[in-house]
């Protein structure tokens, strides 16, 4: 996690956001437990993991939806919530996104957007929305309602209004999961690029893992109302932690094990050994993507073993599947993504080669 400078004793230097301990229970039932993260001034930051995982209530901890059993939140260095203070959600200078937008549909774009702006006068309140409406592509629908915009021009509503205080934190939660995948693409730029140029600091829950990857600058990954990861994007693809970080970052192959000496061997051939023990048996995963069909004749170690068992066309790429072993009856299967034009054969050998950098190595 990032590393603090302390200016006194509740204020981080450089932090605006910062979870210390927290966790929340439902009954008996813990769904955040003993969390710890900060959040840098500027930063998009992401948390990621599967259905029920905690990322939400992580979330509504944050907004002061909810009040954290232990640990404490601190907002630009004061305490908002713990078990003994809860500062409510329209205290917490927090802007706030939802996955079903929560627009009003009695007012218009204009009046949605102008809704959190009463501490304004009028003349302020209409340079602010003049600026949000041009800032998110909606001036020809200033006096338009929420049923007359599609699925996009909703979204940016409500982010424009969401943005009309100028809140020093913004919360999304999965506010492009409605959308179809063309426009989610669109939208997710869209709105990076618009809290990138205002310098705000945002955390996203998502359970997309490639939404996580282009948007964040770091992630949070949960399991289980735990955090198991924090880092960029490309230390967690790079770099996993553990066989569900690596395994949730799209298709990947696994074979097992065993230890023996510098190097671990497997029916695949022999991977560094990461300092394990002698004998250890482990767990050793390679993405699609470590491994490469060579010209047949070239000389690899697994030139005359592994056998074509299936190919899946997939748009730029196909996903070949290999085995080791007698044709029909072939075992340790592994996927090749290949990104080349050809055919191939079931049965057909073909030779591989396999970027040690790319395999990750865990004990069972």
């Amino acid at each position: 996690s990032v590393k603090r400078e302390y200016l006194h004793d509740d204020c981080v230097l450089g932090v605006m956001l910062d979870l210390e301990g927290v966790s929340l229970h439902f009954g008996d039932n813990a769904v955040v437990k003993d969390v710890s993260f900060d959040v840098r001034e500027g930063e998009m930051l992401c948390l990621l993991g599967p259905s029920w995982c905690g990322k939400t209530s992580t979330l509504r901890l944050i907004a002061g939806l909810d009040r954290p059993d232990a640990g404490q939140i601190r907002i630009n260095g004061q305490t908002v919530s713990s078990r003994q203070k809860l500062v409510p959600p329209h205290k917490r200078d927090i802007g706030l996104l939802f996955q079903d937008f929560a627009l009003f549909p009695h007012l218009t774009v204009s009046e949605n957007i102008a809704y959190g702006l009463s501490s304004l006068d009028r003349h302020e309140t209409l340079s602010r929305m003049d600026e949000l409406l041009e800032r998110t592509q909606l001036r020809q629908h200033a006096d338009k309602y929420p049923h007359m915009l599609s699925g996009g021009e909703q979204q940016r509503v409500a982010l424009a209004r969401a943005l009309a205080p100028q809140p020093n934190l913004l919360l999304l939660d999965e506010p492009f999961s409605g959308l179809d995948t063309m426009l989610r693409e669109q939208m997710g730029e869209e709105t990076l690029s618009t809290l990138k140029e205002l310098g705000i600091t945002s955390v996203m829950v998502t359970h997309d893992p490639e939404e996580a990857l282009t948007m964040a600058d770091r992630i949070v990954l949960m399991n289980e109302g735990n955090v198991v990861q924090i880092g960029t994007p490309t230390e967690l693809f790079r770099s996993p932690s553990s066989v569900f970080s690596a395994r949730f970052f799209g298709r990947i192959n696994q074979i097992d094990g065993v230890v023996d000496g510098n190097v671990v061997k497997t029916d695949l051939g022999a991977f560094r050994n990461p300092e394990l023990s002698q004998g250890a048996t482990v767990h050793v995963l390679l993405r699609p993507e470590a491994l490469k069909v060579l010209p047949l004749g070239s000389g690899s170690p697994l030139a005359n073993q592994l056998l074509v068992c299936g190919v899946q066309y997939a748009g730029n790429s196909s996903l070949i599947r290999l085995g080791l072993g007698d044709w029909p009856h072939t075992h340790t299967h592994i996927v090749v993504r290949h990104t080349e034009t050809g055919s191939f054969d079931l049965g057909e050998k073909i030779p591989i080669e396999i970027d040690q950098d790319q395999v990750f190595v865990f004990e069972k």
